[in-house]
């Protein structure tokens, strides 16, 4: 990969890191103290876990770090996080192939390792020791246990530098692929490999043990070989040359519109805030499906959608609710103080 293709490479000087991070280079001298993102647990498909969110400023700064990133070519397997591939394409790669290998690194980002982290900087982007320290500090936070630093679920930069920093890893990957003439792709923690020649057991054994030499685990329960048959790959199901929507996501979307004709039969039990959420769930659920299957039709569930924001002048953002809910039939739905 050509890191020289990023202004970050080869960067020494302080003061020009504080002017491309448009930040004050004093706060460069103790990231910890100047930028200290918000912890908090959430459930993330029925699993806790510790994501970290971060002031207006700080994510400005990780934002910026991901654009001088991205200017950097990204190989084509890679689909997590990246700007104008998302996890459809991820399952597309594989549309067509008999034969699937899929793996999974268990928790992936928090055992992702500051010292890879700092090699990519170092040795990679070619910074002095002072600048790439800087930098690793910047993208990741401390382990809870002491001891060394670790890539945050909910960081904007986390997904580029999760691929950036185990770049080695995918690459020897890719190339076991190539070598076998199998294609492969990778979606964040989701590695997958498909043929149309039958995959021994023996490949999955050499992925799993490059995957280790890295520092990480393949997750047993959800690393398997599969003759492709309404597989699911990155929450798309491969029927052999199609993409299908998976029934899970039909589900939530009638569950959403059921909720939507509750609230509609008593609009005065619910919030205003509630008919925004609702409203954007059954619009968001509505174009994922159709990202996955453009002819399927869901007329019935967009012009219930249609029907509930004319009628009630709901919103498509919670920030223009005390300027929306003007109509008549919106006078009995409950303000969000109430």
């Amino acid at each position: 990969m050509n890191f020289s293709q990023s202004k970050l490479y080869g960067l020494s000087n302080k003061k020009y890191l504080a002017e491309l991070l448009w930040i004050d280079k004093d706060k460069l001298r103790n990231i910890d103290v100047e930028f200290t993102p918000i912890k908090f647990t959430s459930q993330v498909n029925g699993k806790n876990r510790v994501l970290y969110d971060q002031n207006p400023e700080y994510k400005k700064v990780l934002k910026k770090i991901v654009n001088l990133l991205s200017k950097v070519e990204l190989p084509k397997y890679a689909f997590g996080g990246i700007k104008g591939r998302n996890y459809i394409g991820n399952a597309d790669v594989h549309k067509g192939n008999k034969f699937l290998l899929l793996l999974d690194i268990r928790d992936f980002f928090p055992s992702t390792r500051d010292s890879y982290i700092y090699s990519l900087f170092y040795h990679k982007l070619k910074m002095p020791q002072d600048i790439a320290k800087i930098f690793t500090d910047l993208v990741s936070v401390p382990l809870e246990s002491g001891g060394g630093r670790y890539l945050p679920q909910g960081f904007p930069t986390s997904p580029i530098i999760s691929l950036f920093a185990y770049i080695d890893m995918y690459e020897e990957i890719a190339d076991l692929a190539n070598k076998n003439d199998m294609d492969f792709s990778c979606y964040y923690d989701d590695l997958t490999l498909s043929s149309n020649k039958f995959i021994p057991k023996s490949m999955k054994k050499n992925i799993s043990r490059i995957i280790q030499k890295y520092g990480f685990k393949v997750h047993p329960n959800k690393s398997k070989l599969v003759i492709q048959k309404f597989t699911k790959v990155t929450g798309v199901i491969l029927d052999k040359d199609d993409l299908k929507v998976p029934k899970s996501l039909f589900k939530k979307l009638h569950e959403a519109f059921n909720l939507l004709h509750i609230m509609n039969r008593s609009s005065g039990d619910y919030r205003a805030d509630e008919f925004v959420d609702i409203c954007n769930k059954v619009q968001g659920l509505i174009a994922a499906i159709k990202s996955i299957e453009p002819n399927r039709n869901l007329e019935m569930y967009s012009n219930m959608l249609k029907y509930m924001r004319k009628k009630y002048d709901i919103p498509y953002r919670r920030i223009s609710i005390s300027s929306s809910f003007k109509t008549p039939e919106a006078s009995l739905i409950r303000t969000n103080k109430t």
